[in-house]
């Protein structure tokens, strides 16, 4: 992947942002915390409330950011604004789902990505891996099975590209599934375990597909 001094610079000073709010809000509440549990017990509490903290602030300020600077979806060369803004957001928010992970267990996984600004509905189940939250729609009640990944980005060649994935009410991504930028599968659709959705694969409501790359093997008249 093509870096260059301002994606170290930019990458750098985000986190350094969220560092640095972060050990204040521990300095500041480091006393109170020592008197409430003790000096044994407070360091642990520390060490939980800086991971929180960090996950905290960084979707905070990722947020914020993604209210001045949007990733907008598009084809773009390597060159462009918006590759530089991704690979910053990407960065920086990896460091920061780690630390925020360790409060959300799979089943609370839904609001793990709402929080890194997925669009998520209600009764949704999430056992794979988002990759770009901001670019991704999951409807109430789909379920995204274990294992599976989203990409709303893919390189090819000195192109980049951004592309929105929905996944429909209702619809069910097995296990190991793969999709890819642009993916749209309808309500109540089904695909099936290790299968892959090349970019831009539109599945139509009720039907079920599967393979490399997926098809349509059943559809909802059938």
């Amino acid at each position: 992947m093509k870096t260059d001094a301002k994606d170290y610079l930019y990458s750098a000073a985000l986190i350094g942002l969220v560092l640095a709010t972060t050990l204040l809000l521990l300095f500041l509440l480091q006393s109170w915390l020592v008197s409430v549990l003790g000096p044994s017990l407070a360091p642990i509490a520390l060490f939980f409330l800086f991971a929180y903290g960090y996950g905290g602030f960084t979707a905070l300020f990722l947020g914020l950011l993604s209210i001045w600077q949007p990733m907008r979806p598009g084809d773009y060369d390597t060159d462009h604004p918006q590759f530089t803004l991704w690979k910053v957001q990407h960065v920086v928010s990896e460091l920061g789902k780690v630390a925020m992970s360790l409060f959300f267990p799979v089943f609370a996984r839904p609001a793990f990505y709402a929080l890194f600004g997925a669009r998520v509905g209600g009764q949704v189940a999430v056992a794979g891996k988002i990759l770009d939250p901001r670019l991704t729609v999951l409807e109430d009640n789909c379920v995204l099975g274990e294992g599976c990944i989203v990409t709303a980005h893919a390189m090819a060649g000195d192109r980049f590209v951004l592309r929105e994935v929905r996944v429909g009410k209702g619809a069910t991504v097995g296990v190991g599934c793969i999709l890819m930028p642009g993916v749209k599968i309808g309500a109540s659709a089904v695909v099936l375990p290790g299968s892959v959705l090349k970019a831009g694969t539109e599945v139509p409501a009720g039907e079920i597909w599967g393979g490399v790359p997926a098809m349509r093997l059943k559809g909802a008249a059938d």
